[in-house]
């Protein structure tokens, strides 16, 4: 099922890429390339930190389509995503490994009118996967676990670039509210991110 999903969004990526490319003599970027740090504040308080990685055709100076894709990390019963492992009498120890990993697509929507800043907002639907694994350790046995889950996901939000140079630029912040739809429940989670973007 993952690589069913980055196939498509890989493809999406290329499409992206293509239609920008009319649009490189422009006065704005025909297409740009981001990556950085990503921190991911789980509904009922897991924190979790990971990774950003986007790619954007922009069509006009203030329309584009975005792949955007993500990878958030962590450990301990806080962390574990929409499954929750209590501990069984006699357990010495616990350990609990959590991902999330997002694949959206969609418009963003720029502001260019300053030379320097550029803030956006976007819309991103697209589909979240993560998974859980936990080892319990007693003084007899050792108990290992781990599932799976593919839901509906959406990005709202947006952010702000600065220019640093003609072809790189910093991206200061974006926010996102990110919702989930894992176990016929939706999940409420918010989403910062930071790091530079590569302009065509």
């Amino acid at each position: 099922m993952t690589q069913h999903l980055i196939r498509h969004f890989v493809m999406a990526g290329a499409l992206i890429l293509l239609a920008s490319l009319p649009t490189l003599a422009q006065n704005y970027p025909g297409a740009e390339v981001s990556g950085g740090f990503s921190y991911l504040r789980l509904e009922g308080g897991g924190n979790l930190y990971g990774w950003d990685a986007s790619i954007a055709g922009n069509l006009n100076h203030w329309f584009g389509l975005v792949g955007e894709f993500s990878g958030h990390y962590g450990t301990g019963f806080d962390n574990a995503f929409i499954i929750v492992v209590p501990t069984p009498p006699g357990i010495v120890s616990a350990d609990v490994d959590s991902n999330v990993y997002t694949f959206l697509f969609g418009p963003r929507f720029s502001y260019r009118k300053d030379r320097r800043l550029t803030p956006y907002g976007h819309v991103l639907p697209g589909f979240a996967r993560t998974s859980v694994s936990v080892t319990l350790i007693s003084p007899t046995a050792t108990f290992h676990s781990s599932a799976t889950s593919t839901a509906f996901a959406m990005a709202l939000g947006g952010g702000v670039d600065l220019r640093l140079t003609r072809s790189l630029a910093f991206r200061m912040v974006q926010a996102d509210y990110l919702l989930t739809r894992f176990g016929e429940t939706t999940q409420n989670n918010a989403r910062i991110t930071t790091g530079l973007v590569y302009r065509f």
